[in-house]
């Protein structure tokens, strides 16, 4: 990643996970489940969260995101989403992020992103 924020060493390869999606049954949480088995093997994992995506970045919202958070994992989550559905950037997880697709298209143009779409 290409930020102090993101805190990966340049020629590391790394995961940005982009969700899109909000809330779901448990057995279509399998890509959250994917980013939480990435934490915890160690690997630099980066989750974006974007359009009914944001709702998770309330706290306890999604079990997945808890422990993907506690093994490591960084949360962001877009700003023009969270306006458009009205919720307060203070009232987001600890160290999520708010950031727009300016960054994100940084993020994606990085030559060590692996960039996943949800």
């Amino acid at each position: 990643m290409t930020d102090a924020w993101a805190a990966v060493e340049r020629g590391t390869p790394w995961y940005l996970l982009i969700e899109s999606q909000g809330h779901c049954a448990p057995q279509e949480a399998g890509f959250r489940r994917d980013a939480v088995a990435q934490a915890e093997a160690g690997r630099p994992v980066l989750m974006f969260l974007v359009q009914d995506g944001v709702a998770l970045a309330l706290p306890g919202s999604d079990s997945a995101l808890d422990s993907f958070q506690e093994a490591g994992g960084r949360l962001a989550a877009d700003r023009f989403s969270l306006t458009q559905r009205g919720m307060d950037e203070g009232a987001l997880r600890p160290t999520v992020r708010v950031t727009g697709m300016d960054e994100v298209a940084g993020w994606m143009l990085d030559p060590d992103v692996n960039v996943v779409w949800h």
